[in-house]
């Protein structure tokens, strides 16, 4: 081949090549002008809450032909939800539920009638199932009791600490550990096989506030998904009780004491919008663990007001994120992620005031064997006084007539 040919071969090798660049280049400017296709109603971008995992919608299979559409209606309605914003995300004919995912909708076929569903992830015991023959009333449950926060040389970051003079120091997370292993030994007496999440006032997480840029995410969020995986993954129980003594949030000193107890429900728009959420609310909605809580709870309650005469604590009017239940004074709804998480029954508990004048009286007291007159009354310790009346609460409910 000669120069000049082989100049002119390359001039058109050239030559095609900007052509075909051009052209590439072109079609994607192109390709970036057009608008995004729009999303279908039954699409949504992938939302998840703290520290969230995507959900497999495909657990839900499992619930397929097992609820009717009337009860799915009444719990989404009067337990699970504060408004109508859950018809963003559900869809609901006469025969089937749609629900929205971060991919394809998952569509969930209704029952004509309500069948025993099985368990969110494993096949926890209703009070149903157990043996009416049995010797104790708790006999052939398993329990785990949550003793909530940490508490120790955490309870300053988790702002569950308060110094009064004159007063031992009130941590809430060694309160609730103390009172756990208390309550341990009354409900294996009654039958029961009892487990802790923690022994000791040390988190179940191994990460660390350090390992956040947010430390709450740590201590609210981090050691609850810990807990929650011991529980869904390792002991799954068929009852967890979750121990918490209530604060007002400030350290200022006030009067009166109160009770309540937290079921989980009253998921909020904004807490619906997430596809981890969401499909956690659906499984406590079909796996029916709200009529195993419901009476259950009522029974812990008139427990406690027996015991410990304390009134009921009622969330003001607004407030966006609670419902009461059963019209029953001391039981509310909330979504908590310990609630929402443990995917078995859960009783939360939220007595005493720690920043009352009442309850810094009750510590000054101490702990001690027996009874003693503190406050105006003859009394058990505080941390006994909450294992009685929970387990007396519990020993109430499983010796009951069954519906």
């Amino acid at each position: 081949m000669t120069k000049g040919v082989r100049t002119t071969s390359i001039h058109w090798i050239v030559i095609a090549l900007v052509v075909l660049v051009a052209g590439y280049l072109l079609t994607r400017k192109g390709e970036e002008a057009l608008p995004p296709p729009p999303q279908t109603s039954l699409r949504t971008e992938l939302a998840l809450a703290q520290l969230g995992i995507p959900p497999d919608w495909s657990h839900l299979d499992r619930f397929q032909d097992t609820i009717s559409r009337g009860t799915f209606l009444k719990r989404l309605e009067t337990v699970y939800t504060t408004d109508d914003s859950w018809k963003k995300w559900i869809e609901v004919s006469a025969t089937e539920a749609t629900f929205i995912t971060a991919e394809d909708p998952f569509i969930l076929r209704f029952a004509k009638s309500d069948k025993n569903s099985p368990g969110s992830i494993w096949n926890w015991k209703k009070r149903s199932e157990l043996l009416p023959s049995r010797n104790l009333p708790l006999e052939g449950l398993i329990i785990t009791i949550d003793p909530g926060h940490i508490g120790g040389e955490f309870a300053k970051i988790e702002n569950r600490k308060l110094n009064y003079p004159n007063t031992p120091v009130i941590e809430e997370g060694t309160m609730t550990l103390r009172t756990a292993k208390y309550l341990k030994p009354l409900l294996e007496n009654l039958g029961a096989s009892v487990s802790l999440t923690r022994t000791k006032t040390e988190p179940v997480t191994p990460l660390r506030a350090k390992n956040f840029p947010d430390p709450q995410l740590f201590y609210r969020t981090a050691e609850i998904r810990a807990r929650a995986d011991l529980i869904n993954n390792q002991i799954k129980p068929d009852l967890v009780i979750c121990l918490h003594f209530n604060g007002s949030g400030s350290p200022a000193l006030s009067s009166g004491q109160h009770f309540h107890i937290i079921l989980p429900g009253a998921f909020h728009e904004s807490e619906i919008a997430h596809d981890d959420e969401r499909f956690e609310m659906l499984q406590r909605l079909l796996s029916g663990t709200i009529d195993e809580e419901l009476p259950l709870a009522a029974s812990i309650a008139a427990s406690f007001e027996e015991e410990t005469d304390l009134p009921a604590y009622t969330y003001r009017t607004n407030h966006q994120f609670s419902t009461n239940l059963d019209n029953n004074p001391f039981l509310w709804a909330r979504n908590l992620l310990a609630t929402r998480l443990y995917q078995c029954p859960v009783i939360f508990l939220e007595p005493y005031v720690m920043n009352s004048t009442d309850f810094v009286e009750r510590i000054k007291a101490g702990d001690y064997e027996g009874s003693k007159f503190v406050d105006g009354k003859s009394r058990r310790s505080v941390y006994r006084e909450y294992a009685h009346a929970v387990a007396d609460g519990l020993a109430r409910h499983y010796t009951s007539i069954h519906d």
